[in-house]
C-alpha cells in the first residue's frame, strides 16, 4: 500500500507500506519486509496480549536495527467486552508495556553481553600470546550493561512510540494529540503534558499543577471513602 502525505505545505512524503500478517506462518514474510523497510509497526492485541509471535517480529525487528512503533490495537474490546473502568483499563494497558519492554530489555542485554564476551574472549587470546599464567584472572561477563544508554530503546507513550488504536472502527491516537488537545483547555504548556500525561502524576484542579505521586492520593481517597 502507498500513501502521499503533506506534512506541511510544498513538503510530501511518499510512504511505502507492507502489512505482514503476525501469525507464526508468515515469519519468512515479515522477515523479508523487515529487511526491505525504514521502519515498523508492531501491532499488539490488547486483549490477548503478548504472545510468541511478538517476541519474534521483535527479535527480528532488532536483529535488522529497526526501531519500532508499538501499536496497541482492540482498545474498544476493553471497554464493550471486558467492560473495564479507565483505571482497570490502564493497568492492563501498562501491564502490556512491561511485557514488551521486558522482550526489548533482554534483547539489549543480550547484545551488550556478547559484545562483551567478543572482547574477553580478544583479550584473553592476546594475553594467550604474551604470557601463559592468566588463568586466576576473573572477567565480568556483564561489563557493560551499566555504561549502555537503554532510555531511548522502551516503548513508552510519552516518548511518542505508542499508539492507541482500534483498527475496526478506524481511529488512532498517541500521548501528544491529548498534550494538544488538553493544552488548550487546561492552559498547560503542551510539552509538559506530554511527558506527564502517562505515568504517576495527577493534577491538582485548583491550582492547575501537575504533580506525582497519583497512586498515593487514590490510596488516600480510597481509605477517607472507607
Amino acid at each position: 500500500m502507498t500513501r502521499c502525505l503533506n506534512v506541511l505545505p510544498g513538503n510530501e512524503y511518499l510512504i511505502n507500506l507492507i502489512d505482514s500478517p503476525g501469525h507464526v506462518d508468515f515469519s519468512s514474510e515479515v522477515s523479508t519486509a523487515v529487511r526491505l523497510c525504514d521502519g515498523a509497526l508492531v501491532v499488539v492485541d490488547v486483549v490477548d496480549g503478548v504472545c510468541p509471535q511478538t517476541h519474534a517480529v521483535l527479535r527480528q525487528a532488532w536483529l535488522e536495527h529497526i526501531r519500532p512503533c508499538l501499536v496497541l490495537n482492540k482498545i474498544d474490546r476493553l471497554i464493550l467486552e471486558l467492560k473495564l473502568t479507565p483505571g482497570e483499563a490502564c493497568d492492563h494497558l501498562m501491564k502490556i508495556l512491561e511485557q514488551v519492554n521486558a522482550i526489548t530489555g533482554t534483547l539489549f542485554s543480550s547484545t551488550v553481553m556478547e559484545a562483551a564476551s567478543k572482547k574477553v574472549n580478544e583479550t584473553l587470546q592476546q594475553q594467550e600470546l604474551e604470557t601463559s599464567c592468566a588463568t586466576d584472572q576473573v572477567y565480568d561477563w556483564s561489563a557493560g550493561l551499566d555504561k549502555e544508554d537503554d532510555s531511548a530503546l522502551y516503548f513508552s507513550p510519552n516518548q511518542g512510540n505508542v499508539v492507541f488504536a482500534s483498527a475496526i472502527d478506524g481511529w488512532g491516537f498517541g500521548i501528544n494529540d491529548f498534550a494538544v488537545l488538553y493544552s488548550k483547555k487546561l492552559g498547560i504548556n503542551a510539552d509538559i503534558l506530554r511527558t506527564t500525561l502517562w505515568g504517576d502524576y495527577y493534577l491538582h484542579s485548583k491550582s492547575k499543577r501537575i504533580f506525582r505521586g497519583a497512586q498515593v492520593v487514590l490510596i488516600l481517597i480510597g481509605v477517607r471513602l472507607f
